[in-house]
């Protein structure tokens, strides 16, 4: 009968030993799936806002971008202004933020107001993603020093106006920018910009050309038509191209290309962009990325 008792109180041991091998071993697939998984636009909830000077085709983006996020199973509200921003029960439920407007002479009244701006802050901080290119982003709400930190960077200046550039890959270990090689750019604006250096920088490219006739002398009567910001030493300077951010638990994703629309024909500019806006919309979902980079320090 002990040896009967024992043997009962041996296998009630083992199979409590296999029940928690089972669990842990599901805990740890469970686990091994989510550190794993790729973002994915599957059910995302994306607000896109275009509008403003159409000298970034800002309206013909929607007919380009749209059908390839609703392909990978996104679901897209589309405005042409802002006031989607005041609306907190939508914007507490969206997932991403995609921004194509220009404000650059733009009416007053259809630009981002304070209130607006202040929504958009909060709804990034507590998750929500944010993302656009060019001037869609990056030339907005100049006189907000605190919508530039947002974003990471804010456009100065086109050396040589439309000019062809490389684009030289960074950080080739991130998502967005898995398996892409340098490129070519053709024909387009080449950003100069003021840049937040604790973003992750992903692309950057050489400027190549001045913006403006330099001069030793500048007379007061050449002011008239003349950029006083006469440019010192850029060429030859590597810009930050593409990056992403964070700001709050939000992903902002950037790329300063894309100034005409045909910059997206080209292969790898396309994908790192549709990259940047799967990435992006993780903010709610996935631990915080580390992106300080103490660039000044060796």
């Amino acid at each position: 009968m002990l040896y009967q008792k024992n043997t009962f109180i041996n296998l009630s041991r083992f199979r409590i030993f296999l029940i928690l091998v089972v669990i842990l071993f599901n805990f740890y697939l469970s686990f091994s799936h989510e550190t794993n998984k790729e973002p994915s636009l599957i059910n995302k909830k994306i607000i896109y806002i275009y509008g403003g000077c159409e000298c970034h085709s800002t309206k013909e983006s929607v007919d380009l971008f749209v059908p390839l996020l609703e392909k990978e199973g996104a679901i897209v509200q589309v405005h042409d202004n802002f006031k989607i921003l005041e609306k907190s029960d939508v914007m507490a439920e969206t997932d991403l933020i995609i921004q194509v407007y220009t404000d650059a002479f733009t009416p007053a009244e259809n630009r981002m107001n304070d209130q607006q701006f202040r929504a958009l802050q909060i709804v990034i901080i507590n998750g929500t993603g944010l993302s656009g290119w060019h001037g869609g982003l990056g030339d907005l709400n100049r006189g907000n020093t605190r919508y530039q930190f947002l974003v990471g960077g804010q456009f100065v200046a086109h050396p040589g106006n439309h000019t062809d550039f490389e684009v030289v890959i960074t950080d080739k270990s991130d998502y967005i920018t898995k398996g892409i090689d340098d490129f070519q750019i053709k024909n387009t604006e080449q950003y100069y910009m003021m840049i937040d250096p604790n973003i992750k920088l992903l692309a950057v490219s050489e400027l190549e050309k001045e913006t403006y006739q330099k001069s030793d002398t500048l007379t007061l009567e050449q002011t008239k038509w003349i950029n006083i910001d006469v440019e010192n030493q850029i060429k030859g300077s590597d810009m930050p191209m593409i990056w992403k951010k964070n700001y709050g638990k939000g992903i902002i994703f950037y790329c300063s290309i894309g100034h005409n629309l045909y910059n997206f024909d080209t292969p790898e500019l396309i994908t790192m962009q549709m990259g940047g806006f799967r990435c992006a919309l993780e903010g709610k979902y996935t631990k915080k990325e580390p992106t300080i980079t103490p660039v000044y320090i060796k």
